[in-house]
């Protein structure tokens, strides 16, 4: 007897019985107490989603695209029941190890390590939630999934290949297509949902008719040559959402500013990460309620007390600011004065890419579009500062200004 759960994004999500024991898991539990966007309300009040029904998302959508994609596709006799279930419970899993405020817990390990010099903790990069999750599969899940998903000789080492991006056969190889590509369920999931708690329509797209032009051709996911500009809105949708919500200014500056407040517990001992159960939003702020340094709990609870430089260091005004010397000054003033970067890649075709088929062969997008033109690499920085420190930032103002005018002059 299957269990339904009503989503603003999707409508019905079905949960079966195989599922259901996974989702009722604590481990699986605490995805409800980790925002989706960190601290992104501050700017857009209405996105403090979850994890939890980002990853229902997920699985949702990674069902209904492996529908089609068998439905427009050759040879997939592996794609049964079972097999969709399967998938399905490997894109539901695909964020467990998210530790409080998601990404920016990542940031903050990072400057744990880089700021405040400590070592000894397990930072992965961007992918430390993922092997995080992996941890928390094989040691609190694999009961669960080799009990319900007996049908498959191994479906931990099926989920934990995919999750690693290493599929040892066919099968592996398109479930990770379908959780990390540059249209797949995962981005598919989070554009929609973010954009609509945000009150923005930058990321939406028509996902009804994605899903139904998707094929497997020759080991890739393809898209059918008819739908090329679903796949370009799909793709700009993403660079837009990045510009203007995940990438915003002051999005940033409260996730720096949160970023040093967890690492100033993790240096000083206040935040232990052996536990992750308890790593939650509500856990993290509780504990920097009580922060003997002011600063933090002031900027985070009551948005008052920093600022940021108006202008934005883009282009070559990144080569312009000493990273060591504002590095050395952030760990000089206790994350009094901050340095914040944004990077992504919307679209590239080296390694990977989007292919389009055309009824014979496969090809890369860009033999069909010219949008790999219009996409471009987002990168840019931001200095943050407590107004106590408001004469050291000065001189990078004096710098950004002088690189902006000499920039506009050439």
């Amino acid at each position: 007897m299957s269990k339904l759960i009503r989503d603003p994004i999707h409508g019905y999500i079905e949960i079966s019985d195989k599922v259901l024991p996974i989702i009722s898991h604590p481990y699986f539990q605490r995805l409800r107490y980790i925002s989706q966007n960190a601290l992104a309300h501050m700017v857009y009040p209405g996105m403090r989603h979850t994890r939890f029904e980002h990853s229902l998302g997920v699985m949702y959508l990674i069902k209904e695209f492996l529908q089609y994609v068998k439905k427009n596709s050759e040879g997939l006799d592996f794609v049964d029941e079972d097999y969709v279930e399967l998938v399905g419970v490997t894109g539901l899993l695909h964020d467990i190890g998210h530790l409080a405020f998601s990404h920016t817990f990542e940031s903050a390990l990072q400057v744990t390590r880089d700021v405040y010099g400590i070592t000894n903790i397990n930072y992965q990069g961007k992918k430390t939630h993922v092997y995080n999750g992996i941890s928390i599969i094989e040691r609190e899940l694999a009961p669960i999934l080799e009990k319900n998903f007996s049908s498959h000789s191994d479906p931990v080492k099926f989920i934990t290949n995919v999750l690693k991006e290493e599929p040892k056969n066919e099968e592996e190889k398109l479930a990770l297509q379908l959780v990390s590509n540059f249209v797949d369920a995962d981005r598919g999931d989070y554009l929609l949902r973010d954009s609509y708690y945000a009150g923005v329509g930058y990321g939406s797209y028509d996902v009804e008719r994605l899903k139904r032009v998707l094929t497997y051709v020759d080991g890739k996911i393809a898209v059918l040559k008819k739908a090329i500009p679903i796949v370009e809105q799909f793709l700009l949708a993403r660079m837009y959402m990045f510009e203007n919500v995940y990438f915003h200014s002051v999005v940033g500056m409260y996730n720096s500013i949160l970023s040093h407040a967890i690492a100033k517990l993790i240096s000083k001992g206040k935040l232990v990460l052996d536990n992750l159960l308890h790593i939650t939003d509500y856990n993290v702020l509780a504990s920097i309620s009580v922060m003997e340094d002011e600063k933090f709990p002031q900027a985070i609870f009551f948005r008052s007390g920093y600022k940021r430089i108006k202008k934005d260091i883009e282009g070559d005004c990144l080569n312009s600011i000493d990273k060591k010397e504002i590095i050395e000054l952030s760990r000089e003033t206790d994350g009094g004065v901050i340095y914040y970067e944004f990077f992504d890649t919307p679209y590239s075709e080296v390694g990977e890419a989007v292919y389009i088929f055309d009824g014979e062969n496969i090809y890369q997008l860009s033999k069909f579009s010219n949008l790999i033109n219009a996409v471009k690499d987002l990168k840019k920085a931001i200095i943050v500062y407590h107004v106590s420190q408001a004469e050291k930032v000065k001189k990078y103002e004096r710098i950004i200004d002088e690189c902006v005018k000499s920039h506009l002059s050439s």
